[in-house]
């Protein structure tokens, strides 16, 4: 069992970790504001910078052990990057608020019980704070609040990432077999149109590929969770880059 990750768009090896499916996010190109490298020069002289190798677990993301369980600002000790967006529409009402720099805390109220299941497992395994509520036509089915979720979703992820020079085309390649058509009572053709919504506002590469598994509950949540894993190693900031793009060719566009 096997998650992958495309790790700051650089190659990254893959771990072995509990989860079926294969997820893999190409980055977006995250460029660190001036401000946030003034905080990190100005820092108190009471406050130690943490060894850098001492942060990163074996899945190439910051420790909370190696720091005594204590939360860690990003590395830059600036402020958390938090987006927070509110769609209003004749079918859905969704609010989002995402804080990239969390701990994982997750207050979730979407009307539909399975999908606030999942989104629980995207703040605990990606360690973001998650806080989606939303109400919608679910006396119909849950389509709409499911996508609307999703797209709210992915615009507090753009919105929370802030400055960069350029993102990625969206791109989602699903490759899941779900073996009945639903769980309890979510829809699970909605779990492609959830990934695809989010795909398309944020603006990310995503790869999802199923490679085992054959209870459909299962399936899904280890989809969910192992791309919480792909989306905190992608937005880590990586130290050694100083705030450059990574690229060779120093920039990255969506033409």
């Amino acid at each position: 069992m096997e998650l992958s990750v495309a790790h700051r768009l650089i190659g990254f090896s893959s771990s072995t970790v509990e989860f079926k499916p294969r997820a893999s996010v190409s980055q977006a190109t995250f460029i660190v504001p001036a401000s946030l490298a003034a905080n990190h020069r100005k820092r108190k002289p009471m406050e130690r910078a943490i060894p850098h190798a001492s942060l990163v677990d074996d899945n190439g993301s910051i420790s909370p052990a190696s720091t005594g369980g204590n939360k860690i600002p990003n590395l830059f000790f600036g402020p958390d990057r938090i987006g927070e967006v509110n769609r209003v529409t004749k079918e859905t009402h969704v609010a989002v608020k995402i804080n990239l720099d969390g701990s994982g805390i997750a207050k979730n109220s979407t009307g539909i019980p399975f999908l606030d299941h999942m989104l629980d497992q995207l703040a605990s395994h990606g360690l973001f704070d998650v806080n989606v509520k939303a109400t919608g036509d679910i006396h119909i089915d849950d389509h709409h609040t499911n996508e609307d979720i999703a797209l709210a979703m992915g615009t507090a992820l753009l919105q929370a990432l802030g400055d960069r020079k350029g993102i990625n085309r969206p791109h989602l390649s699903y490759d899941l077999q779900i073996p009945t058509e639903r769980v309890g009572t979510y829809d699970t053709q909605l779990v492609e149109h959830f990934f695809q919504s989010l795909v398309n506002t944020s603006g990310m590469t995503l790869h999802i590929r199923q490679l085992a598994g054959r209870n459909s509950h299962h399936i899904i949540e280890a989809t969910f969770k192992a791309f919480a894993r792909a989306l905190r190693q992608a937005t880590e900031y990586d130290v050694r880059r100083g705030g450059t793009v990574a690229s060779s060719k120093g920039v990255l566009t969506r033409a």
